[in-house]
């Protein structure tokens, strides 16, 4: 190979609560992945509080590599692990580079809070202002409230609420 494939970013499907594992294997195999969690604290019977990393989508973690080692990586990995497949190319899942982005710095950044602006439900956006900014997604109600949707491919749609101020219409 005379030139440097570029990387896709894949879907790995995983078995519930091996998330974490495979994530580690990735690493350990120096495969460059994405792991979205959050933070959450339980308390056990015995009234001990502890805070554990839970991943936000049960059983999926993105792994970024060339197209020829997708499957050679998958079925390497001591858990049990398959490609999502997208349904209308009935090929391996690819989230392009620029979604992936997006969606990591997504979930990075929580708890921002909303205005009231000329933006409607259905509307294409571009964010404008703050952590956010160059980000597309669509407008939607959620619980009655309107939120900025980032769509990641055919897989996941991600909500945030910022602003609505920090958005422009994209025509």
């Amino acid at each position: 190979m005379t030139m440097e494939q570029e990387k896709c970013w894949y879907v790995l499907k995983t078995r519930p609560r091996q998330e974490k594992a495979v994530r580690n294997l990735l690493e350990d195999y120096g495969i460059v992945n994405f792991l979205p969690t959050r933070m959450e604290e339980h308390v056990y019977v015995n009234h001990r509080k502890k805070t554990i990393e839970v991943p936000l989508m049960t059983s999926t973690c993105f792994m970024l590599c060339v197209p020829e080692q997708r499957f050679a990586i998958a079925n390497s990995l001591k858990y049990k692990t398959e490609l999502v497949t997208d349904r209308f190319t009935n090929s391996s899942m690819v989230i392009p580079n620029r979604q992936m982005e997006d969606f990591m710095r997504a979930v990075a950044v929580t708890d921002m809070v909303m205005e009231q602006v000329d933006i409607t439900e259905g509307d294409r956006v571009v964010v404008s202002e703050g952590e956010f900014s160059g980000m597309e997604g669509v407008v939607a109600k959620i619980n009655g409230r309107r939120r900025f949707i980032i769509i990641l491919s055919n897989l996941t749609a991600f909500a945030l609420q910022m602003p609505l101020s920090y958005l422009k219409k994209i025509k």
